[in-house]
């Protein structure tokens, strides 16, 4: 039994070594990509910012293009540790907020209570739900309006109420705007034609 306790010991402290040996690579790297500290993990850039701060991590996002890239992907996915990413970072620039509305507007079909939750003034409702791709066909914005729509029915958060509501009439002016201006023929085309009344003789 004495052997049994004293040589799981040293398999003990050899975890200790190794992990602290890890915590200081992420210190020194600063969640940089490596072999020990993959850049798209969303707990090593929490670690980022509980240990540098909010900003430093905010100011990144805009300097470092693979980092920055790395987060905004990682936020698109609607994991609930990559939107608490985005709950604690703020937008840096005009770009840098440009790009997170995009990355939540993906979000948006994924995740809507969460987003929902993220809305306000650090990210806009009219821009996250304003179908905010630079470049999509009508094909693609007709089927992500269709799915962020069927998404947002899904919320059942009574204190959300007001945003789904806001968000979905988003989602309904962005889609006719954007159909409008890759092909105004798509408009007049599929308007519905309205009823006219028989005259009663």
């Amino acid at each position: 039994m004495d052997a049994q306790r004293y040589g799981s010991r040293p398999r003990s402290v050899r975890r200790q070594v190794i992990a602290a040996a890890c915590l200081s690579v992420v210190a020194t790297t600063g969640c940089k990509d490596s072999a020990w500290t993959p850049m798209g993990s969303a707990d090593l850039v929490l670690s980022e910012i509980k240990l540098g701060g909010a900003d430093k991590v905010s100011r990144r996002i805009d300097a470092d293009e693979n980092f920055g890239r790395s987060v905004t992907n990682g936020i698109a996915t609607g994991d609930s540790a990559w939107l608490e990413v985005a709950r604690q970072i703020t937008p840096a620039s005009a770009a840098a907020e440009a790009t997170m509305s995009i990355a939540l507007a993906t979000a948006l079909p994924h995740a809507p209570t969460r987003v929902l939750r993220l809305i306000g003034a650090k990210y806009p409702l009219e821009q996250v739900c304003g179908i905010p791709f630079l470049k999509a066909d009508s094909t693609e914005v007709i089927t992500y309006h269709d799915e962020a729509r069927a998404a947002l029915v899904t919320v059942r958060d009574s204190s959300l109420k007001a945003a789904r509501l806001a968000c979905s009439t988003a989602l309904d002016d962005a889609r006719e705007r954007r159909l409008e201006r890759i092909d105004p023929a798509y408009i007049i085309k599929n308007k519905p034609t309205p009823v006219r009344s028989r005259r009663r003789r």
